[in-house]
C-alpha cells in the first residue's frame, strides 16, 4: 500500500499514517529487599517475558574484603534460561555461611541484552556482605529433628546426617574461590559464569527440606515413627497410585508410612489415599482400635480388573487385613468423589 490512495472529488487528498515509532518505557526491576534498578523495555514476547535494554557499568575489580550488590546480564544455556526466567515467582538464593552472606535473585519474565545482537541473558543482581555471616546448616524435617532431639536415631542414622552437613560445608571453599576471582575480573564472561553457576548450585540436596533422602517416610524406621506419632507429633505418610498401562491392571496402590488412623479417615472421607481410585459406589466406613492408632502401616496393592470384585472391594479387603481396622457399624458412605 503506498502513502497516496486517493484524490477525492472535493480536491482533498487521503493519506495514511505511517506506525507510530514503539516508545521505549523505562521498566524499574526491583528484588524483594527493595534494590532495583531501571531500564528501558525494548519489546514483550508472546509469552509475556520483558526485553530490557542492559548498559553494565562495572568496574574492572572489586575491593577484595568488601561487601557489593551488582546487577548483572548472565548468559545462559536455553533450558537454564527456562528454569530460572520462565516461572510465576522470581529465582532466589540466600545463604548465610561462616564467610558471609550470598544472594542471588533474578526477576520473573524478564531477559536483557548489552547490544542489539546479543543473545537476551537472564537478569541476576548478586550480592555478597562479609557482616552477614551465620551457621551453614544442612536442612532436616521437623520430624527428623524431632527423632535426633529425643534420642531415636541409631548410630548409622546420626551418620547420615553428620555426612549430609559435612559435604554441605566442604563446598563451602570452592564458593569463596569463585567469589574471589570474580572479584578480580567482574567482567570476565568466565570468572562470572563460574560464580553464579557454582552460588545457584551451593544449596543442593542437603539444603533441600523436601529432599527424599531425609523425609520422614524414607529416613526413619516404623517404629521410630509410631514412638513419634505416640509423643504427639503429626507423622503423615505417602500416598501415590502407579499406571503400569496393562488391560489386567488397573492400577498400583502405594501406601506408605501411613498411620492407621491417617489411612481409616482417609478411606471414609473419599478424597485421597486408598479411596481416590476405586468406582463411584457407596463403600462400608471403616474404623480402628485406638491403641493402634499410630500403628505403621506400608504395602502396596495391585488393583487388577481381571478378578472377581470391583476395585472397592479390593482395596477394602486389603485395608481390613490391616491390624486394628474393621467395619464401622452404620450405613454405607456415598460414592469417594
Amino acid at each position: 500500500m503506498t502513502g497516496w490512495l486517493a484524490t477525492l472529488g472535493l480536491g482533498l487528498t487521503l493519506v495514511t499514517s505511517a506506525s507510530p515509532p514503539r516508545v521505549q518505557l523505562p521498566r524499574a526491576v526491583c528484588n524483594t529487599r527493595g534494590v532495583c534498578i531501571t531500564l528501558q523495555e525494548e519489546e514483550r514476547t508472546a509469552d509475556g517475558v520483558s526485553l530490557l535494554r542492559m548498559e553494565e557499568k562495572l568496574p574492572r575489580r572489586l575491593a577484595p574484603e568488601g561487601a557489593f550488590s551488582l546487577w548483572l546480564a548472565w548468559p545462559m544455556e536455553a533450558e537454564r534460561q527456562r528454569q530460572i526466567v520462565y516461572r510465576a515467582a522470581p529465582f532466589h538464593v540466600l545463604l548465610e555461611t561462616p564467610s558471609g552472606r550470598f544472594e542471588l535473585f533474578a526477576p520473573p519474565l524478564v531477559l536483557v541484552r548489552r547490544t542489539p545482537a546479543e543473545t537476551p541473558a537472564a537478569l541476576v543482581l548478586v550480592s555478597f556482605d562479609p557482616a552477614g555471616k551465620g551457621e551453614l546448616k544442612a536442612a532436616v524435617n521437623e520430624v527428623v529433628a524431632a527423632a535426633e532431639a529425643r534420642g531415636l536415631l541409631t548410630p548409622e542414622q546420626q551418620q547420615a546426617l553428620a555426612a549430609r552437613q559435612k559435604s554441605l560445608e566442604g563446598r563451602l571453599p570452592g564458593l569463596v574461590l569463585a567469589m574471589e576471582s570474580f572479584r578480580a575480573k567482574p567482567t570476565d564472561p568466565k570468572a562470572r559464569e563460574t560464580f553464579l553457576s557454582t552460588l545457584v548450585a551451593f544449596p543442593g540436596e542437603e539444603m533441600d527440606l523436601g529432599a527424599r533422602s531425609i523425609s520422614p517416610e524414607s529416613f526413619l524406621t516404623a517404629s521410630q515413627r509410631t514412638t513419634l506419632r505416640n509423643a504427639g507429633y503429626e507423622v503423615m505418610g505417602r500416598r501415590w497410585m502407579e499406571y503400569p498401562g496393562t488391560p489386567e491392571l488397573a492400577y498400583r496402590l502405594h501406601i506408605e508410612a501411613c498411620s492407621v488412623e491417617q489411612l481409616v479417615r482417609e478411606w471414609n472421607a473419599g478424597l485421597r489415599g486408598p479411596a481416590s481410585g476405586i468406582e463411584r459406589v457407596p463403600r462400608p466406613g471403616l474404623d480402628f482400635d485406638r491403641a493402634r492408632r499410630h500403628d505403621d502401616v506400608s504395602f502396596t496393592l495391585d488393583v487388577r480388573n481381571d478378578v472377581e470384585g470391583t476395585r472397592m472391594h479390593q482395596v477394602l479387603r486389603r485395608l481390613l487385613a490391616v491390624p486394628g481396622v474393621r467395619l464401622a457399624p452404620g450405613e454405607p458412605l456415598p460414592p469417594a468423589h
